[in-house]
């Protein structure tokens, strides 16, 4: 997978690293392989609003607002 970067301003007094963004989470890969990411603090509540997504009962802001514990 290639990374995204961001954009810095150029100083050529003090360089600046460009730093990578790698996209771990998605719909099709909801879960990444770091154990200490939130991602992995309650997987089957996660997978169950990824289910209502991909059949249409939710929209991704409405799981997102259920998620964070607000109403939709």
């Amino acid at each position: 997978m290639q990374p995204f970067t961001l954009r810095v301003p150029t100083d050529t007094a003090h360089p600046q690293d460009i730093v990578p963004i790698y996209l771990m989470h998605s719909i099709e890969n909801p879960f990444c392989p770091i154990p200490s990411c939130w991602c992995h603090t309650d997987q089957e509540k996660i997978a169950e609003l990824l289910e209502h997504i991909k059949n249409g009962v939710m929209t991704l802001q409405e799981a997102a607002l259920l998620a964070d514990g607000r109403t939709v």
